[in-house]
């Protein structure tokens, strides 16, 4: 490949990551609904050719801002409980810990997955990317809980806390968000599984 094709690869890839960002603003900012390929251009300065070239539909947008801010949470979410799988015991306070730091420093991308969870309710395009990332919660937790029935139950809550913390934009409590959690957790350590499938079938 030459270094033209290289740059102009390097290009598009960064152009796609702006309008991706872009896109989270405007769900985190203004909704779900607000979300149009014109309305991600304008907000990352970029024409809208840009944004259907890289997103030929509405749903493709949609999908791939949901998995670009749902991939951000994982992944890091992934790395605090990975670093202290040797300390299972600070998992409780660990995880609260995050939390606390979603609905702050990363609070846009919070916002725009849990816009994309209430809209899989009726969009059913999206149920499988909230399955999905539901199931990588699950997963990350599963380890500390001790069942997967358990684990999913504490995803699903740690959600609902989240969506009650920033439905309330003029009330400033992280710290009983991180009570809760760390309560809601510690409580679940050892719950035993369930018969029949466990996995995330329905969102929150």
């Amino acid at each position: 490949m030459s270094a033209n094709a290289d740059g102009r690869l390097a290009r598009g890839e960064l152009r796609k990551t702006l309008l991706l960002d872009a896109a989270v603003r405007v769900v985190a900012e203004r909704g779900s609904g607000a979300l149009t390929h014109r309305a991600a251009a304008t907000e990352a300065g970029v024409s809208v050719a840009s944004a259907t070239y890289h997103f030929p539909s509405i749903g493709d947008l949609h999908e791939a801002m949901f998995d670009h801010a749902g991939s951000r949470i994982g992944l890091a979410f992934r790395d605090v409980i990975e670093t202290a799988s040797a300390r299972a015991d600070d998992v409780p306070e660990i995880s609260a810990s995050f939390v606390a730091h979603l609905v702050t420093e990363r609070r846009a991308d919070t916002t725009a997955v849990l816009e994309m969870i209430i809209a899989a309710g009726h969009d059913p395009s999206l149920r499988p990317l909230v399955r999905f990332f539901n199931d990588r919660l699950a997963d990350i937790l599963g380890t500390y809980i001790g069942s997967r029935f358990g684990a999913i139950t504490v995803a699903a809550a740690i959600q609902g806390l989240v969506l009650g913390y920033v439905a309330q934009s003029d009330v400033d409590d992280s710290q009983a968000l991180h009570d809760a959690v760390v309560d809601l957790v510690r409580r679940y350590r050892g719950t035993p599984d369930t018969a029949g499938d466990t996995t995330c079938s329905n969102p929150t």
